[in-house]
């Protein structure tokens, strides 16, 4: 389950199952049941809880353990700390057997909820440290050519000779 959440948001090579959940937690927001910043707070408690546990992450993965202790075990860390309706949720996942993936369906909420807020992740790489106002004026060109709100991911790498590379999603500019 400990995988790079900047990666699995980059690459977008989640399942089609992870992409049906992260719909499923979108219409949570959209049915009023839960606030889109609650369901991405609440998501990430349980993303870096998840992360964080090798221990966790084991008793999550293993199919010998029961699912009701896998449930007990959920219960007992998030009930009260996030909303019931994710507590839930996890549980379905648990049933469902999906739970390894939940990494996956948290990366592809971020992206739709970045989709829903009109907010695009850029990684910028440069051969040397960028000063702020190069840094913002390479914001507001991106920002400006998008018409989006600029998410930046900022890179130094000596491999580069000069100038920088944009990247969007796959996309290389």
């Amino acid at each position: 389950m400990s995988k790079n959440l900047d990666n699995l948001e980059e690459n977008n090579n989640n399942s089609t199952a992870a992409k049906v959940y992260a719909d499923a937690l979108v219409e949570l927001a959209k049915d009023d049941k839960i606030s889109y910043d609650t369901l991405s707070e609440d998501l990430k408690t349980i993303y870096q809880t998840l992360d964080c546990s090798k221990d966790l992450r084991t008793v999550m993965e293993n199919p010998s353990f029961d699912e009701n202790v896998k449930i007990d075990v959920i219960k007992s860390i998030f009930w009260g700390k996030v909303n019931p309706e994710l507590v839930n949720f996890l549980i379905i996942l648990i049933n469902k057997k999906r739970i390894a993936e939940f990494p996956q369906i948290y990366a592809e909420f971020k992206l739709k909820l970045y989709e829903i807020n009109n907010i695009q992740p850029v990684t910028v790489i440069s051969a040397v440290e960028l000063k702020e106002n190069q840094k913002q004026r390479i914001v507001n060109i991106i920002s400006t050519k998008l018409e989006k709100t600029i998410l930046p991911n900022w890179v130094t790498d000596k491999e580069i000779i000069g100038g920088i590379v944009v990247k969007i999603n796959d996309n290389v500019r």
